[in-house]
């Protein structure tokens, strides 16, 4: 029986209760199977924006900066936990939480870095067919910000909200 025959059927509570079961085991090995494919995704850009292979067992600078973007992409981008960040490349999520945390200060200081990292988002944003935000125009928001005063930072917050709710 297919799990939403339930609804055409004449069935019991446990029967509709097996049906609901299994429509919830399909949707979460569908939404595993999604995140790993988004994670292979941003795999397949560093790899082919850096040209080396993330997962291999390499400790180099090269390697750790491209694995590197390669955390904060998905963590970024995705939903998927640190462990599950790592499994795909053979890391444990201690490995993918000291990259995360050392992404934007790595990226502030050391130009060949920031360059290789806003290569791979280009692609990754280009692959999306979404434009890349501007990190000036991020940078300006920041600072704008950070002159409110509270009441104004409430309105703001609020405003976004809304614009987020109903998508304009």
């Amino acid at each position: 029986m297919h799990p939403l025959n339930f609804l055409k059927m004449n069935t019991t509570p446990e029967e509709m209760l097996v049906s609901i079961n299994e429509i919830i085991k399909e949707n979460k090995i569908q939404a595993k199977y999604n995140l790993q494919q988004e994670l292979k995704s941003i795999i397949a850009i560093v790899t082919r924006v850096t040209g080396l292979d993330i997962r291999d067992k390499n400790r180099t600078r090269d390697y750790v900066n491209a694995r590197t973007i390669y955390c904060y992409m998905s963590r970024r981008f995705t939903s998927c936990t640190f462990k599950e960040i790592g499994m795909i490349i053979r890391r444990n999520h201690a490995t993918i939480l000291h990259l995360n945390k050392h992404y934007s200060g790595i990226y502030k200081t050391d130009k060949d870095f920031m360059t290789l990292a806003d290569r791979c988002l280009s692609s990754y944003f280009s692959e999306q067919g979404t434009e890349q935000p501007k990190v000036e125009a991020i940078e300006d928001i920041n600072e704008e910000l950070l002159k409110c005063d509270h009441i104004k930072l409430l309105k703001v917050k609020n405003y976004v909200e809304k614009i987020i709710e109903y998508g304009n």
